[in-house]
């Protein structure tokens, strides 16, 4: 027999559909084996671990997670983020002091925020002049999200972007008066050939990212890799066993992956030799639209005050052909769509497919579908479907006033509805966080937990409260929710006999402190596999 582990004296909560509560549980083999063992196993116990009356829930797990973007932003890039950097004057000298210790001709990141231009005293993003000041030996990009990046003169010019250089569909150059590059791209990354680091730089740029997942209870992820690099340094960290968080990983089609190596199983092949436990193929992530943030998401009507509505990355007809593709060569599919009219062309692309998918193989899903535009129109279809809405309830905090800055009073009136969608329509809505390393809690499941039962903005207005939800609720959606929405909640996402003893120790119950508190409530261990991997000090 191996060895046995015993926690005791805790408050297990296991997240079952029977809510069943516990006060000791059985591990072995980095598996749970029994909730209140009835008989005296002490004799086989090698390890017991005594929680003081603490909480024991399943580890959290962060629906829509992108830890190679929190690895650039965290440990390769120059943190220009208000409110260390309100000027222009501050921003170069920032950029400038890391182009001191860079030799001539090494790229530059630097990581802002969301509409950073409202935190600026010049009341605007920098342009390429403004970059130029920091240096013209070395090519610079800012990035504010991953749909906006400003680029310096000598980043243009080795990206070869001139101003005959063509918008993507989905995407666009901004210029000056006179037809000339700004240096600031929307949704033009990949277009315009943006750079990855290499993997000695973002290997441990990805574990630093890890660490703090694991620190705050994450023990899984469903990646989406927007960059090559992050599928080739995910795949080496899980070689090393330096992987230690759980990871489903959708690459992004076709820049990531392209669409004959998702169909022909090309894609497929490189995960049969890794730990399928620790990191596996988990579907294919499309981008339909750009960000809203960046008036790049599609819509049926123009962005308040202005006449601009975004693009579709593909035409209906060929976004609709990559689907019936990638479903048919049996992959769970993510699709990127924010915009009323993406969404609305999302729909139509699924709802041509012959079959739905089983709850138990990951349910196709369309990201950010909910933060704003649901109807009960758009219910109904996703339910006819069975697709799975997945908004980002930290967007509550982060987002909303920008949302509603950019689609009007009007539209901007029912924004997150996270009680219509699941306590009302009953969509099993995961967690998530869509963290790129903007906000330095907006990967905490805690802090999202926070959002969704406050809902709270950083303005510090209230959203619409009549859409609260419970913290029991607001758990599962982190847990069993979560777990589902990649088609593992056979295996993670509650503590029962079978499933991996991934867990975290906590020192109150969420459900009984004061609501304020969630947002900054500790993690004092965190399991995974039956091991522990962090204990706070």
């Amino acid at each position: 027999m191996t060895a046995l582990t015993l926690i005791k004296n805790a408050r297990i909560l296991t997240m079952d559909d029977e809510g069943t509560e516990g006060g000791s549980m059985l591990v072995q083999d980095g598996r749970v084996v029994e909730i209140d063992p009835p008989f005296d196993r002490s004799e086989a116990v090698t390890t017991v671990v005594d929680a003081g009356g603490r909480v024991v829930l399943p580890g959290f797990i962060d629906g829509h997670a992108h830890m190679e973007m929190i690895g650039y932003a965290w440990g390769i890039a120059v943190d220009i983020r208000p409110p260390a950097v309100r000027s222009m004057n501050e921003l170069v000298a920032k950029l400038k002091a890391k182009a001191e210790t860079l030799s001539a001709g090494r790229w530059i990141l630097g990581q802002g925020i969301h509409y950073q231009d409202q935190h600026m005293e010049e009341g605007r993003y920098p342009d390429r002049n403004d970059l130029d000041r920091v240096s013209t030996q070395h090519p610079i990009v800012c990035r504010f999200s991953f749909h906006m990046n400003v680029f310096n003169s000598k980043a243009l010019e080795v990206l070869g972007i001139t101003r005959d250089t063509p918008d993507m569909d989905g995407g666009y150059i901004e210029h000056d008066v006179d037809g000339e590059p700004t240096g600031m791209t929307n949704d033009m990354w990949h277009a315009v050939g943006g750079p990855d680091w290499p993997l000695d730089e973002l290997c441990p740029a990805i574990e630093l990212a890890q660490s703090s997942y694991i620190a705050n209870g994450v023990t899984g992820i469903c990646e989406f890799s927007l960059l090559k690099g992050g599928v080739d340094a995910l795949m080496s960290l899980e070689a090393r066993d330096r992987l230690k968080i759980r990871v489903a990983l959708y690459p992004k089609v076709p820049d990531v992956c392209s669409l004959e190596a998702a169909t022909d199983g090309t894609m497929a092949e490189r995960f049969r030799s890794v730990d399928a436990d620790r990191l596996q193929l988990g579907g294919m992530k499309l981008f339909i639209d750009g960000g809203l943030t960046s008036k790049a998401a599609a819509m049926h009507e123009p962005y308040w005050g202005t006449d601009i509505i975004g693009d579709l990355a593909f035409e209906p007809a060929e976004f609709a052909a990559i689907v019936e593709a990638l479903d048919g060569a049996g992959h769970q599919i993510a699709v990127h769509a924010i915009g009323d009219r993406a969404v609305d062309c999302v729909l139509d692309a699924f709802e041509a497919l012959p079959g739905a998918r089983k709850v138990d193989e990951g349910l196709h899903r369309i990201e950010h579908a909910g933060n704003a535009f649901w109807n009960a129109e758009r219910s109904a279809r996703f339910k006819a479907k069975s697709l799975l809405p997945v908004p980002q309830p930290p967007f509550i905090f982060t987002t909303a006033p920008g949302y509603r800055k950019n689609l009007g009073p009007e539209r901007g009136k029912n924004l997150f509805p996270f009680r219509t969608m699941v306590v009302d329509d009953g969509f099993a809505v995961p967690g998530n966080s869509d963290a790129i390393g903007i906000h330095p809690k907006q990967h905490i499941p805690l802090f999202g937990i926070w959002c969704l039962v406050t809902r709270h903005m950083i303005n510090g207005e209230t959203l619409d409260d009549s859409q609260q939800i419970d913290v029991e609720t607001a758990l599962k959606m982190y847990t069993r929710y979560a777990a589902r929405s990649i088609g593992r909640e056979h295996e993670i996402g509650s503590l029962e006999p079978g499933k991996f003893a991934d867990f975290i120790i906590l020192d109150d119950d969420p459900r009984s402190v004061d609501l304020e508190s969630l947002r900054d409530m500790a993690v004092r261990e965190t399991w995974i596999n039956g091991e522990l991997v962090h204990r706070a000090a």
